[in-house]
């Protein structure tokens, strides 16, 4: 059922919407520097689920930008592909889609249980509810479409198939990987027990979620920014060290982090825990550092040995797909779901019939290229 805010109880999620729009209401954002976006709540189900709602914004960070997450994201990875011709031909398409997309208004959507992170934690949330959220959503939105990012069908088959039968329609998106708990086969892999010995002898101070002090998050940013920003895409969120602190206070992340010997922290690991489900949205190491050292690798191992401890399953989310894929994960393709029934026809028919080629050419190009 849906609900009021104001007539149930405080929910985590509400903490996350005041505090995220009090510090993103400045200029610069003081939370994700990249992100300008709408924030507002729903209750479904009796859980308060944040929302964002965007117009054009085509300079948005992806976690609130489809045309980010489909365009710009896509023609930053085309160097990850090998083949010239495959790379020039693919940088056409991407242009011709670009130019349709925002015909389309792609990035004029109410993006649902959107906690800005690069992956989401979707609750399964039953039929009768899918329908009223959708109604209610798409009557008060009428020039916005719906939108419900990090889907996938080892964990979210049921809602996939709920929102198809409502009219909803799923998008490719990225390849993830999954450590799930049948069998916990991936514990007992060589690569996971190699790094579990790493952990146990590795020389730097093991920091635990409630040993963080005011100062350490901004090496925390640093460290997140070295490998996420500077190594990969400036178009992934860029987090202030006073939104990590806000989300350790509030105890929306565990932080769980590495110091050296003079006290500096030169690796840490966010975890957020939803619904039954792990995910690990803020990671971030010394680059500068040698490789010889296993940053990542400690962190991995620590995020691993919580998973395995708490028999929870784990979305470690895209990229490194070789090395996750060593340690047994998993590769799913993750979906967009988008509703857009309410819509003018023109607007209908670009993003149906974009949502029809990547159905059809995207999840194989996906899983080639580990994407």
């Amino acid at each position: 059922m849906l609900h009021s805010t104001a007539d149930i109880k405080w929910f985590p999620a509400q903490d996350f919407v005041m505090g995220l729009s009090a510090m993103q209401g400045s200029q610069p954002p003081k939370a994700i520097r990249n992100v300008q976006t709408e924030l507002d709540s729903l209750c479904i189900e009796d859980q308060i689920i944040p929302l964002t709602r965007n117009r054009h914004e085509y300079n948005n960070s992806y976690v609130c930008s489809p045309y980010t997450a489909y365009i710009r994201y896509a023609r930053d990875e085309l160097g990850l592909i090998d083949n010239r011709t495959s790379r020039f031909g693919l940088n056409i398409l991407i242009t011709v889609a670009s130019g349709l997309l925002r015909l389309g208004q792609i990035n004029q959507t109410l993006s649902i249980n959107n906690w800005l992170f690069s992956t989401n934690i979707v609750p399964n949330w039953q039929a009768e509810s899918v329908r009223q959220f959708t109604q209610q959503l798409a009557s008060k939105n009428p020039t916005h479409s719906l939108s419900i990012r990090s889907l996938n069908q080892e964990t979210d088959a049921e809602l996939m198939q709920t929102l198809l039968s409502k009219g909803w329609q799923l998008m490719p998106a990225r390849q993830v990987y999954l450590f799930l708990q049948t069998g916990q086969a991936w514990w007992k892999k060589n690569n996971v027990q190699n790094d579990q010995r790493l952990l146990r002898k590795t020389p730097f101070i093991q920091i635990k979620p409630s040993e963080h002090k005011s100062a350490d998050f901004k090496s925390i940013e640093r460290c997140f920014n070295q490998l996420f920003i500077e190594k990969h895409s400036e178009l992934n969120p860029q987090f202030s060290a006073e939104y990590f602190e806000f989300l350790h206070n509030h105890k929306l992340v565990e932080f769980f982090s590495f110091r050296t010997a003079e006290g500096r922290i030169i690796a840490s690991i966010g975890l957020f825990t939803q619904h039954g489900l792990m995910t690990a949205p803020i990671l971030g190491y010394d680059t500068d550092l040698p490789q010889q050292l296993g940053l990542y690798r400690l962190l991995i191992a620590v995020l691993l040995k919580e998973c395995h401890e708490r028999q929870l399953p784990l979305n470690l989310s895209s990229g490194a797909g070789g090395f996750k894929r060593q340690r047994g994960g998993k590769p799913v393709i993750e979906y967009t779901a988008l509703y857009t029934q309410h819509l003018p026809w023109l607007t209908r028919f670009i993003l149906k019939g974009f949502s029809k080629l990547l159905n059809k050419f995207a999840s194989d190009f996906l899983q080639k290229h580990q994407l």
